[in-house]
């Protein structure tokens, strides 16, 4: 545990750190070039310096977050789970749009919008992230397996017979720099 000599020298190192990005990002904003590689990499250092600034911050003055806690959210959140079984017709025609099974649904996913369930973009909804898998299984599912299940939940689970073909992530980021920056990382 650093002195408070220590904690406050750090702090002000950090916050040194951080009035320079800050510097660079405005520089960079003034002149119109703060939409290139290089900004994004300035936008996302500023956000990590305040970060750290803030973290350190927080040790010089004693103010620790209790992670033990869960934060008691006041919003309604649910999650909305879909499953698609098909079965593939014209072989050819259909990975025709790709490469391989899951390339062929997400360039399917593309043409229709890129949004399997648009129909749940409504204004009283904010659409949180989003996961589609794409899975190699042997039947069908269909309403009446539910009647007959012992655990019906358990038909939603994937059975460890499928194969994972394909997994199309569609998070929410805090800002236009985290979701670029995730966009370079994947690349």
């Amino acid at each position: 545990m650093p002195t408070e000599s220590e904690a406050r020298q750090a702090a002000v190192a950090a916050g040194r750190k951080l009035q320079a990005i800050l510097d660079q990002h405005i520089e960079l904003l003034e002149s119109s070039h703060d939409e290139d590689d290089a900004a994004v990499e300035v936008d996302r250092e500023l956000w990590e310096r305040v970060a750290e600034y803030g973290d350190l911050l927080d040790d010089l003055y004693g103010e620790e977050e209790d992670d033990d806690e869960p934060e008691e959210s006041d919003e309604l959140t649910f999650t909305v789970r879909t499953r698609y079984d098909y079965t593939v017709v014209d072989e050819k025609a259909f990975l025709s749009a790709g490469t391989g099974v899951g390339a062929a649904v997400v360039a399917l996913l593309e043409r229709a919008g890129g949004k399997p369930l648009s129909a749940l973009e409504v204004d009283s909804l904010e659409t949180g992230s989003g996961l589609l898998t794409v899975h190699l299984n042997g039947e069908p599912l269909e309403a009446s397996d539910f009647a007959d299940a012992d655990e019906p939940t358990d038909l939603l689970l994937i059975d460890p017979s499928e194969q994972l073909q394909h997994v199309l992530d569609e998070p929410v980021y805090g800002s236009r720099a985290e979701a670029e920056a995730a966009a370079k990382d994947r690349r």
